[in-house]
């Protein structure tokens, strides 16, 4: 069973308290540290700003096994795109889907390759002899997004060679808020104005730390928006002020839950080396539907520009 936490949200933002929340989605008091006070926003920035100033470049390849189950519920704010490109319509689906982020400066390409097999997923497909409904079709496929600086494309293309690859063109980076590269991003650009944290602004921190993962961590959470949303950060000082969890929630109910992983980096410091994410489907249940897994890293080697075309 996968623990999970929110807010209890009191008059004030600012006087919230950690909580474990239940089965049942009422709130019973985390464990808090009294021993080390809150550090005060203007030193998450400092150490986030001095992170972010030493890393020009940056290449990932991580392998996601992943559930796509009935139910699911997308999110407004931060789009993933395997899970809305598929949805789990009659029954769950699981794959196992490889993925690549690289970024240099304010360009970025983000990546996936999924293997969907034939799934009795529904899909009216007769078979030569007949009978067999729901039979499906595999689509072995490929989703690239790049921004140069100026100009975002995205290409859809079959690994079997058809049908024809479907491209768009924008002038924004259409996956610079992608849930799936948050971990990555919270850690290396994340007071980047277009792929950081874009409500640093309206954020606050609470009044006292708490222990998560047997580590003392303190809050930076988001005042909600005016239609109910908000995100929180579990913030670890002694580790660099890395991100260890994030959070998105509407009305006090946790949508999206992603547990992050690290590991130290002689150089580089503290490095996203996996993460879980669970979500809340629509009967109100909460799933395990990703644990990542980083393969291959590394900071401030070139990337060619040709990369982001």
């Amino acid at each position: 069973m996968i623990r999970t936490a929110t807010i209890i949200a009191l008059a004030f933002p600012s006087a919230a308290v950690l909580a474990q929340q239940g089965e049942n989605g009422r709130l019973q008091l985390g464990q808090r540290d009294r021993s080390r006070p809150v550090p005060p926003k203007s030193e998450i920035i400092v150490a986030w700003q001095k992170r972010q100033g030493a890393i020009n470049t940056f290449r990932f390849a991580w392998t996601e096994e992943q559930t796509h189950p009935k139910g699911w519920l997308s999110n407004p704010r931060y789009p993933e795109r395997e899970r809305s490109a598929i949805p789990g319509l009659l029954v769950d689906r699981s794959y196992a889907v490889a993925k690549t982020l690289a970024v240099a400066g304010d360009k970025m390409r983000y990546s996936f390759e999924l293997d969907r097999k034939e799934e009795p997923d529904g899909v009216d497909i007769v078979a030569q002899r007949g009978g067999n409904r729901g039979l499906g079709v595999r689509r072995n496929y490929s989703y690239v997004s790049v921004f140069d600086g100026h100009i975002g494309t995205t290409r859809l293309s079959s690994l079997l060679d058809h049908p024809p690859a479907t491209i768009l063109q924008t002038t924004a980076n259409v996956d610079a808020q992608n849930l799936d590269t948050r971990p990555i991003l919270m850690a290396l650009r994340p007071l980047d104005a277009v792929m950081g944290h874009r409500l640093i602004d309206r954020a606050i921190t609470n009044l006292a730390r708490t222990f998560y993962r047997g580590r003392s961590t303190f809050l930076l959470e988001e005042r909600h928006d005016p239609s109910g949303w908000k995100t929180i950060l579990w913030i670890e000082p002694e580790r660099d002020f890395l991100v260890s969890r994030y959070v998105v929630s509407f009305e006090q109910k946790i949508i999206v839950d992603v547990d992050i992983d690290y590991a130290q980096d002689a150089r580089w410091g503290w490095v996203p080396s996996g993460w879980r994410v669970t979500e809340m489907l629509s009967d109100g249940s909460r799933r395990l539907v990703a644990v990542a897994k980083v393969t291959s890293y590394s900071i401030n080697a070139p990337i060619g520009a040709e990369e982001f075309r």
